[in-house]
């Protein structure tokens, strides 16, 4: 090895061993720190959607101050029904008349006639509000104020077979519905669909709860029947010594039979059935 090199390496090591090296270390918690709270387990029986922390929602409109707002007709009945919403999400459950409402989103500078129009037609005959002695409420699609109505909608839903409730329509209707819902999330079942995996919430009903055997549970978790089918399951119970059951209501179709159709010849018709073979000459090698 040349001789400059191992003098270079040399002076490498005696130059990193007078440089002192300092290694950080982790500051154990002193007594008096507050230390940090163990995380807490989620929840298995609620689903992604409620267990997801919230994201920060954008500011509401202020009515009062907004700048950019359209005098026209629709525009104002859209911002009408959005403020009676936010007031029933917010407890608000006391009827305005139409002047209230507009004084409260400062819309008081429309036309007579659009005014008119939103007190005599629009707002009576929309589905969201509720028109009553002259004044209006925002119409949820479920009356439910707490999570004793929530749980009794939903039983009765149960009851008459009439399925589960979308939880957009519980947080249209329910004040703090997410958390109302999480509160008694052992008491309901959850269930996202699959074509627009929407959540949908079900009653449990306590009396269909089946107990089983933690033993059976264990062996029932530990037998394996992907891919073998229904044949290979019975002749395995066979040779192990158990019947299976002969009647059990499912028949296998029978396979049936294709005849074949017999090969029957057609019969053509014959043209020029008046030339015969005395009239008929071959001039071929003439």
């Amino acid at each position: 090895m040349d001789p400059s090199l191992l003098k270079d390496l040399k002076d490498f090591k005696a130059r990193s061993i007078k440089q002192p090296t300092v290694e950080s270390k982790k500051s154990k918690p002193t007594s008096n720190e507050p230390r940090s709270k163990p995380k807490v387990p989620k929840s298995s029986y609620l689903p992604k959607e409620l267990l997801q922390p919230k994201k920060p929602t954008a500011p509401s409109t202020d009515y009062k101050t907004h700048p950019f707002r359209s005098k026209h007709k629709f525009a104002v009945l859209a911002a009408i029904v959005d403020f009676m919403k936010k007031r029933h999400l917010q407890r608000e459950f006391d009827p305005l008349s139409l002047d209230e409402i507009l004084d409260q989103i400062k819309y008081t500078d429309i036309s007579q006639s659009d005014k008119a129009w939103l007190g005599n037609e629009a707002l009576k005959e929309n589905s969201k509000l509720v028109h009553r002695d002259g004044k209006f409420v925002f119409n949820p699609k479920y009356h439910i104020k707490d999570k004793r109505q929530l749980l009794k909608l939903l039983e009765r839903h149960e009851e008459s077979g009439l399925g589960g409730i979308l939880l957009d329509d519980i947080r249209e209707s329910l004040p703090d519905a997410d958390e109302v819902v999480k509160s008694v999330g052992r008491r309901i079942t959850f269930i996202t669909r699959s074509t627009d995996k929407k959540v949908i919430l079900f009653f449990k009903n306590e009396q269909y709860q089946l107990a089983v055997d933690e033993e059976f549970q264990k062996h029932w978790r530990g037998v394996s029947v992907d891919g073998i089918g229904e044949n290979d399951i019975e002749k395995y119970l066979i040779n192990a010594g158990i019947s299976t059951m002969q009647d059990s209501g499912i028949r296998k179709p029978k396979q049936t039979q294709q005849r074949r159709k017999p090969n029957r010849k057609r019969n053509f018709k014959k043209l020029n059935t008046h030339l015969d073979e005395s009239t008929l000459k071959d001039y071929s090698e003439g």
